[in-house]
């Protein structure tokens, strides 16, 4: 088995860098109303790792977070307001990264635990196709 080679990202502007250093357990594209809110898409794509393993190596004291439901705080740059984690408290000992973030567009993998959540919110005018699944839940 190949070793994992650690995957580096950040903010828009830079004040903020992460790494993730062990492979993602899975990647979601979440079709929740809060999700499509705060980032201004059509669903947002996060991908699951262990929460030791997502370590911010520069500016974390330049984040901010948000409790946006019960147990699930979004840390976002203060300067450029891009969202980079999420912490849920249900699973304490993951952490959700936004995989757009990461250098290069380099996919996080777990592309066999890759689906799309909450599509019972998804936009009525979006298509999904059946490749990936789909659920009502995370």
């Amino acid at each position: 088995m190949k070793a994992f080679t650690p995957l580096q990202g950040g903010c828009q502007c830079g004040a903020v860098r992460y790494e993730v250093r062990a492979p993602t357990t899975d990647i979601y594209h979440c079709h929740c109303s809060m999700c499509r809110r705060i980032h201004g898409a059509a669903f947002a794509t996060f991908g699951i790792a262990p929460i030791e393993s997502v370590v911010y190596i520069k500016g974390e004291d330049n984040l901010t977070r948000f409790d946006s439901s019960d147990g699930v705080s979004r840390s976002f740059c203060k300067t450029c307001g891009c969202q980079l984690t999420i912490d849920v408290a249900e699973v304490p000992q993951s952490r959700w990264f936004t995989p757009a973030t990461l250098d290069d567009g380099v996919h996080p993998g777990a592309a066999e635990n890759e689906r799309h959540i909450f599509v019972g919110s998804k936009l009525h005018w979006l298509h999904l196709d059946n490749v990936l699944p789909q659920s009502d839940e995370a």
